[in-house]
């Protein structure tokens, strides 16, 4: 877990270990119509293959971080696209038990319920029904004489509820999407006020259950102020991503940061003690440093005041938070760039 960057592509993992199953699944089905003599000769071969080939072409862009070259890092359109090119080669070749298969379809548009827009999910209805009529166009070509008539209304249901299917799911996604954009900062990437609030107090909980340590630390960007009135808004917002990308670069896999104010971060350092904590927070710092100089001569650096409480048992969220901001305060009031340490309740 820890920044949002790395909590995101382990989501998209597990959503495609979800369409990996799933296309064994659909591998699986084709094998019992090959069992039952239902489709060509050597479609099986060519299925299992195709299918073989998009799981291990997806797992490799994804675990190699190439996703996020790409405007939707969860690939899900081509996923979909992919799986309804199978399905839509697999009716192809079937003697029979075509509307079975149609189910597919379904199957492989509601992975996009959760990520496409409602105009690409009309695409990928409007793809598969032309894939499918496609197939049913050649196949009455192949054999003119055969009764094609079920497969037509097959194809008109298919159509209907595949526009309705793309219209309901599109807004659900934008429902979703909505829920996803309050639990993160679109500008530092980081956790919003509220759901790092949520996870200290899950952490807390935690805590109190196994007796384990748990610090939060309260960042404050020394001098933003300063930096918005010369350098205006652009200027502190780049300055606000710096700092939180010299945070989540030292964070581990069980730490969390969030926005907490304008120019405040909260985070909340699992299973780590006043020491670890403080040891972490001079990392931020060198780590910070070491960015400013990186940028080149600037006219305007930014730098991190730090205040760090431990939690005690029994204490309360307000109270941890609290004697953090006190540490902060003392810490900025020290001259800036400093850390600071809150007394042990």
């Amino acid at each position: 877990m820890g920044s949002p960057d790395r909590v995101a592509q382990e989501i998209r993992l597990r959503r495609f270990a979800a369409a990996a199953i799933t296309s064994v699944m659909f591998g699986a089905l084709v094998w019992l119509a090959d069992g039952f003599g239902l489709m060509q000769e050597g479609t099986l071969r060519t299925a299992a293959l195709l299918i073989l080939l998009c799981i291990a072409g997806f797992f490799m862009l994804i675990r190699s971080g190439w996703n996020e070259s790409f405007v939707d890092p969860s690939l899900t359109l081509p996923m979909i696209l992919a799986s309804s090119s199978v399905n839509t080669y697999v009716l192809h070749s079937l003697h029979s038990g075509r509307g079975a298969f149609l189910m597919i379809y379904f199957v492989s548009m509601t992975f996009g319920v959760f990520r496409l827009k409602p105009r690409e999910l009309l695409a990928v209805a409007g793809f598969i029904i032309t894939s499918y009529g496609v197939v049913i166009w050649h196949l009455h070509v192949e054999t003119p004489t055969a009764d094609f008539t079920t497969d037509w209304m097959q194809w008109i249901l298919l159509s209907s509820v595949l526009v309705w299917y793309a219209f309901m799911g599109g807004y659900i996604g934008s429902l979703i999407q909505r829920l996803g954009q309050a639990e993160f900062d679109e500008l530092t990437n980081t956790y919003s006020r509220r759901r790092i609030l949520e996870i200290l107090r899950h952490e807390k909980l935690r805590a109190d259950r196994t007796g384990g340590p748990l610090s939060v630390c309260l960042l404050d960007l020394d001098q933003l102020k300063h930096i918005n009135d010369t350098l205006g808004h652009q200027g502190g917002d780049h300055h606000l991503k710096r700092a939180a990308l010299a945070v989540q670069h030292e964070l581990r896999g069980i730490d969390y940061i969030g926005r907490y104010g304008g120019d405040e971060f909260l985070v909340v350092l699992s299973e780590t003690n006043m020491q670890g904590a403080l040891d972490c927070a001079e990392r931020m710092q060198r780590t910070l440093h070491r960015l400013n100089r990186e940028a080149g001569p600037q006219q305007h650096t930014v730098t991190l005041s730090i205040g760090i409480a431990e939690y005690a048992p029994d204490e309360t969220l307000t109270q941890i938070v609290s004697r953090a901001d006190q540490a902060l305060y003392a810490a900025k009031s020290g001259g800036r760039d400093r850390i600071e340490c809150a007394t042990p309740v």
